[in-house]
């Protein structure tokens, strides 16, 4: 009765029914193994999102054509030079962009530019904390800044920026494009309150600045080896230095 029961075709069509369940099964965990995690020697690719959970950029990496505009509170805002080379964009918890890496070259009439940056964004503002080379046909400057930033949005600021520039031409737009040019010179959306590096000029500098951004102490070595501490005014006389002008 046992022998006969196991040869059943009853029992043939469960057996093989179980047999493909399991089959299956193995298989799909297989593909499920391999989804999670891939291997590859190389991979061509213009741009990888890197996601969370709910699918929320948390870096991008990508070439200068497919860098990502700048996004604060959801908004996305055009952002000067961000597609003159290929780099990562860093974005936080709440989908803020919050601080890069790029580099880039180009041809531009009469020579090149070429430019390399590392920033690190105050949260919800613009980059705070920097190192960056520029160089414009040899004229290079590269060196680590810091700025100051207000406590304001910084989505805010852009939209009162674009409003102004969108308004039709008259007085109304000269006056607010007057008022927005005095408070960027007072240091309203942000300054330079440090710069050490090399200058365009290849001085090995130190720049201390207020709050304004304008530079009130000054240490420098030219590339003869000349050394120099000098103390400036707001509008960037000199108003002291070590060695003094007569070499005392």
């Amino acid at each position: 009765m046992k022998t006969a029961f196991l040869s059943s075709p009853r029992f043939l069509t469960v057996y093989s029914g179980i047999l493909t369940l399991a089959f299956m099964a193995t298989i799909a965990t297989g593909f499920a193994e391999n989804e999670r995690k891939a291997s590859f020697e190389q991979i061509d690719v213009q741009r990888i999102n890197i996601v969370g959970p709910d699918g929320q950029n948390q870096l991008v990496i990508a070439n200068r054509q497919l860098m990502p505009e700048g996004i604060i509170d959801g908004k996305t805002f055009q952002s000067q030079g961000r597609h003159d080379g290929a780099g990562l964009i860093f974005y936080n918890s709440e989908g803020d962009e919050d601080g890069g890496l790029t580099f880039g070259s180009k041809k531009v009439a009469g020579g090149y530019e070429s430019s390399g940056d590392i920033l690190f964004d105050q949260h919800k503002q613009d980059q705070t904390v920097g190192i960056q080379y520029e160089d414009e046909n040899g004229k290079r400057q590269a060196g680590l800044h810091v700025w100051d930033r207000p406590d304001t949005d910084l989505a805010e600021e852009v939209e009162h920026i674009n409003f102004i520039r969108n308004m039709p031409a008259g007085p109304d737009k000269d006056a607010a494009l007057k008022q927005l040019h005095e408070q960027a010179e007072n240091g309203a959306f942000g300054a330079t309150r440090l710069f050490a590096g090399k200058t365009a000029d290849k001085d090995a500098t130190i720049y201390l600045c207020d709050e304004k951004g304008h530079a009130r102490l000054r240490l420098s070595v030219s590339p003869a080896g000349e050394a120099k501490i000098e103390f400036l005014d707001a509008n960037g006389k000199v108003t002291y230095s070590i060695p003094q002008a007569n070499g005392k």
